[in-house]
């Protein structure tokens, strides 16, 4: 059974709106601008349908202009009002009050552009509760934008709003209902407030509109959204209401549709569905509210009394259908994920950015920590909902919570999913938008398996050359990923870790360069954060395993524990990488690709038709998606010092450099050459800044410490052991002695001198060839 419980983010369209568009997109062929029949039937269709999202809002016809959506409503409206303040007087600055209406009773009169040209810049209050397309628009017309205050639970009052206004504010734009909270405002006491010193006032309707009462004139605002989609009608629809006489200027020109005020062909078939659901909406309003709070009611009661439980938001003045809670320990992108798999819809946050699963911007206003806000879960109740839903969801809630808390034991995760799905094994599949990783989730149901696509967010490469070239955390790389799942038929989901990727992998790899050392951020990442919070994930959905696209294999060792080994294509092996996942994590990860060769995935992969089956590999660090290594580090903090490049043989200063961080041991390039031979970075003092160069040979090193050693194999680490060791990703394993020291370390005895030894790099130890049996960090 589907429970659809996210009427925020947006509302089933109802039959009588299908109706109506399907009929005007059957008869109405006609362009609304166009004088013709047909045209000036389209346009007379339009017309009505204005005339209805009016009547909803309070409005005259014409101050309504249809948009995209409520997105470009919020931007058409903001700066359409900036710029109409900035480019001059208003045009009418002092507008006849409306048909009824006592002379003083609506909107003041804003200030003329003259004046506010003359007091300065133009300053705008908001909030950080607003939909992220307020901060869009302000952002876009780069405003001088003051926060409001606002309580814990979310409450916005005229004091506050006094405490931000200053002598040359030109715009407060304040939701009429939060988004995320439900919270509804008193307005029109906000928009006086405002008009009082002299500054225009835009209110976010979006969320209200049709679920209660809504009248321009009684808000008093000179803007306000709205959008079909809120309430049963379609997608892709909005509206602005621009009070007449209101400074306006448009955003783009090329068309004389919307009185001048938005160019291009109105969406009429749309258009036509949103007068339909308007006109429902506002005849059934107050019937529809009272029974869906009654189910809001209902819900609340029933997870308030879970432990750990809290409700986010004002538990007075809100919206009917909008219950916001978070479960103290249980990830709220976890519990989402966990209950999409139950057949039961609900959000973490705004539509426009829960894609991410980041904490919620509006939940942090209200003061809540990270771990707090991320713990939040939005449940969007609507008129179709009924009491039995409600009641299987509060129960099932309450059982993913215990999972998602780690409560529940694996053992009894794994016999109540597979009770439930009735036959096959769920397993998550970490889904990087590779095609390694793809390929694994391609071959596992393939198998029969039940696969769930996970993706880590670890660093928004937004606005880089990953953008566009499709590398390791690109935006491009979580469309693939999702494009792949899509194809495969099966759930994806995106997890936010950047900010703990941040702190442990970005900020290690800038210490470490600053220190002299040359970090390896990809073990790094595997060992400390990419398999914790996947099992992590796997637990609260119910799965037994995690499977990534890594090349490795694992299996029972000869001590009876795990043992990893690398993948039978040699050229492409990744057990490097993975030495520092603990054991207790690897043996529940499976390498689906193991066994097999890189021609052979991309093979699997052209055959399943994925999408990215002949994507590039990613060769850079995914932080560094440009290969600027150097760069990175002096805009990140990491530049050593500058010194001297000298002469390890004669000791002579053959020159100087811009700081130690552009220097690695074994290093070629970028050093002076001595008597025609080439000279190599020896040796890196991070603390005068001396560089110390010379020949090849002087680079080998015999004798090697290695720290923070992790034993995969517990006998290795009683006595001297013989094996092989590989101190560089693409370097060969070399025949070695290991003695383990008591300070959790290892003296490492090569039988020949290894070149280009780097501190802060990772050695790794294996039986022979093939099984790992531990490592550490080179020191």
């Amino acid at each position: 059974m589907s429970i659809y419980l996210d009427h925020n983010a947006t509302t089933p369209v109802r039959p009588e709106v299908a109706d109506a568009m399907a009929e005007v997109l059957r008869a109405l062929p006609g362009n609304p601008s166009s004088t013709h029949a047909p045209g000036r039937a389209a346009r007379a269709a339009v017309e009505n349908a204005r005339a209805e999202v009016a009547r909803l809002v309070g409005a005259d016809a014409e101050e309504i202009v249809f948009t995209s959506g409520g997105t470009e409503a919020n931007e058409l409206a903001i700066r359409g009002l900036l710029r109409g303040i900035q480019s001059g007087p208003d045009p009418d600055p002092n507008p006849l009050p409306k048909t009824g209406e006592g002379i003083g009773s609506g909107p003041l009169a804003p200030r003329s552009g003259e004046r506010v040209r003359e007091r300065g810049p133009r300053h705008v209050v908001s909030s950080r509760l607003e939909h992220p397309s307020v901060a869009g628009a302000l952002a876009a017309e780069g405003a001088d934008v003051t926060y409001v205050a606002v309580s814990p639970d979310g409450r916005i009052d005229v004091a506050a709003l006094r405490a931000a206004l200053r002598p040359h504010t030109v715009l407060v734009t304040l939701a009429l209902a939060n988004h995320e909270l439900g919270n509804i405002y008193d307005i029109a006491a906000l928009a006086r407030a405002a008009h009082e010193v002299g500054a225009l006032f835009h209110t976010d309707a979006v969320q209200a509109a049709g679920k209660i009462d809504v009248d321009v004139d009684a808000l008093g605002v000179d803007a306000l959204t709205v959008s079909a989609h809120k309430l049963h009608g379609p997608k892709g629809v909005g509206a602005a209401y621009i009070r007449r006489g209101a400074p306006f200027a448009p955003l783009a020109g090329g068309g004389h549709q919307e009185r001048e005020r938005r160019a291009g062909t109105e969406n009429v078939s749309g258009i036509v569905g949103f007068g339909v659901a308007a006109r429902l909406a506002g005849a059934e309003r107050a019937e529809a509210a009272a029974r869906i709070a009654g189910l809001r009611d209902r819900l609340e009661a029933r997870l308030l009394a879970l432990p750990g439980a809290r409700r986010n938001g004002d538990a007075e003045n809100r919206l009917a259908g909008t219950l916001n809670v978070g479960f103290a320990g249980a990830p709220g992108q976890f519990v989402a994920a966990a209950l999409d798999l139950e057949g039961i819809s609900v959000s973490t946050g705004a539509a426009c950015t829960s894609g991410s699963l980041a904490p919620s911007e509006v939940l942090l206003a209200l003061g809540l920590s990270r771990e707090e806000a991320g713990c939040a879960i939005r449940f969007g109740i609507g008129a179709g909902n009924t009491e039995a839903e409600i009641d299987r969801v509060a129960a099932v809630v309450g059982e993913i919570v215990e999972r998602a808390r780690g409560t529940e034991t694996r053992t009894e995760t794994r016999t109540r999913t597979r009770t439930r799905t009735g036959k096959k094994e769920r397993v998550v599949v970490a889904m990087s938008g590779g095609v390694d990783s793809s390929a694994a989730a391609a071959l596992l149901v393939e198998r029969g398996y039940e696969v769930i696509g996970a993706t880590l967010r670890l660093y928004d490469a937004s606005g880089t050359s990953a953008s566009i070239g499709g590398r390791c955390c690109g935006p491009r790389d979580i469309e693939d990923a999702r494009a792949t799942a899509a194809l495969l038929g099966i759930p994806h989901h995106v997890i936010d870790e950047s900010a703990a990727f941040h702190s442990y992998v970005i900020d290690e790899f800038v210490a470490g360069y600053r220190a002299g050392r040359t970090p390896n951020p990809c073990v790094r990442c595997n060992e400390r954060l990419k398999f914790g919070p996947l099992l992590a994930f796997a637990d609260a959905v119910g799965a037994s395993a995690l499977a990534t696209g890594h090349y490795a294999r694992v299996g029972p060792g000869p001590d009876g524990g795990l043992a990893l080994g690398r993948a039978r294509d040699r050229g492409k092996d990744q057990s490097y990488f993975l030495f520092g996942v603990r054991p207790e994590l690897l043996s529940r990860v499976w390498f689906p690709l193991g066994e097999m060769s890189k021609d052979e995935v991309r093979a699997l992969a052209r055959r399943a038709g994925l999408p990215n089956a002949d994507k590039p590999d990613s060769q850079q660090i995914c932080f560094i998606p440009d290969g600027d290594h150097v760069g990175f580090l002096a805009a990140h903090g990491g530049a050593g010092p500058t010194g001297d490049i000298v002469d390890d043989t004669s000791g002579a200063r053959i020159g100087g450099h811009d700081g130690t961080h552009a220097f690695t041991i074994g290093q070629r390039r970028g050093v002076p050459g001595g008597a025609g031979a080439p000279r190599f970075v020896l040796r890196i003092d991070a603390a005068t800044g001396e560089v110390r160069v010379g020949p090849r040979d002087r680079l080998g090193r015999d004798r090697l410490r290695v720290g923070d050693v992790r034993w995969l194999d517990a006998r290795a680490s009683t006595g001297a052991l013989r094996c092989s060791v590989q101190i560089r990703h693409h370097a060969l394993a070399a025949p070695a002695w290991i003695e383990p020291e008591t300070d959790g370390g290892a003296l490492v005895r090569l039988d020949e001198p290894a070149f280009g030894v780097a501190p802060g790099q990772a050695a790794v130890f294996y039986d022979g060839d093939d099984r790992v049996i531990g490592g550490g960090w080179i020191q």
